[in-house]
């Protein structure tokens, strides 16, 4: 009797390594070597504190910090323009949005909702590891958060800059979202959560995204480049929920990996794989709230989550000859062929 309880705990304790095996994400490494810190230049709370009865003066010593950084402010970000030491509409633009009671209620919010930043700081630099281990020659950029006017939410300058725009970090049912045309599948995004998701694809664009205007390739093709920053996205950030890096929820993401052979399906049945119609595209790799021509349950963006699958497969395939790098230079239609992704 003894006997068979010894080999039945065998049996569970193998099947306990085989799913701990199974469900372990090999996209996590080991990077407490690393020494890197970071810091978050809170600007918002030092442009807003500007003392408008001494504007000018008040200005310039803010813009001696970073002069490079205020000026893309006020200049890009903003459109106030470029300030200088006289009295200008520049100037009187300036006074009269800090003079602002919507303004000063907006940062109000802010300085509530991100009375610190430590959670924030913590997750990005553990983001930023990431990327340093997988691109140690790529420059990482210099931090600052700020408030838009609901311009912006991350935002880099020529990756000397990853700007935050923490009006768009309020939460879903922030009081002013419904005042402007943003659609409901964009504004559940305008949560916490979504902050270092939405700084490192923006870093990922800035180092490798496609040229837009680049001649539109057939669609499976679009779907695989669309995979190539949501495989990187889940590289730096390899313990986020994989839903979110699609704004998906996890209803979404398990009708899309309940639905594989399905989705397979029907893009082969429509013969849309090899279209080049760039507007038929975009219903199926552009965010949207549900995407055309599929069941009522199938969220937006669809092929782009089959973009992803596919790389999933080429970089398991390579079994680990293949590097993040490498695979971000390698062009869709070889990782289409290597991949052989073909769902059942």
């Amino acid at each position: 009797m003894k006997q068979k309880y010894y080999l039945l705990a065998l049996v569970l304790v193998s099947f306990f390594f085989y799913q701990c095996e199974w469900n372990k994400n090999t996209k996590t490494l080991d990077l407490s070597s690393s020494n890197l810190e970071i810091s978050i230049n809170r600007f918002e709370k030092k442009f807003i504190s500007l003392d408008t009865n001494n504007l000018i003066p008040a200005l310039n010593k803010l813009r001696a910090e970073d002069t490079l950084f205020f000026d893309t402010y006020t200049i890009q970000m903003m459109r106030f323009g470029k300030v200088t030491d006289s009295i200008s509409p520049v100037i009187l633009s300036i006074q009269e949005f800090l003079r602002n009671k919507n303004v000063q209620e907006l940062h109000d919010s802010v300085a509530l909702a991100f009375e610190n930043t430590e959670a924030l700081k913590l997750e990005l630099t553990e983001a930023f590891k990431y990327f340093q281990h997988y691109f140690p020659e790529k420059q990482l950029p210099k931090v600052y958060t700020v408030v838009s006017e609901f311009g912006y939410n991350a935002v880099t300058f020529d990756s000397t800059y990853l700007v935050f725009g923490l009006d768009m970090y309020l939460g879903k049912n922030f009081k002013y979202y419904g005042s402007f045309d943003f659609p409901g599948y964009i504004v559940k995004r305008f949560e916490k959560e979504y902050m270092v998701p939405n700084a490192m694809e923006v870093l990922y664009l800035e180092y490798f995204g496609r040229n837009e205007l680049e001649e539109t390739k057939a669609l499976v093709y679009e779907m695989i480049e669309k995979g190539k920053k949501l495989y990187f996205l889940e590289s730096m950030m390899p313990t986020k929920d994989k839903n979110i890096f699609l704004g998906y929820t996890k209803e979404e993401l398990k009708w899309c990996e309940d639905s594989e052979a399905d989705i397979w399906a029907f893009y082969n049945e429509k013969d849309l794989f090899y279209s080049k119609n760039y507007m038929e595209h975009k219903k199926h790799i552009d965010d949207a709230p549900k995407t055309a021509g599929m069941p009522s349950e199938a969220p937006g963006n669809v092929g782009s989550w089959v973009g992803w699958q596919i790389v999933n497969q080429y970089m398991e395939n390579a079994d680990g000859n293949v590097s993040l790098a490498e695979m971000l230079k390698t062009d869709a239609e070889t990782i289409m062929n290597k991949s052989k992704y073909k769902p059942k």
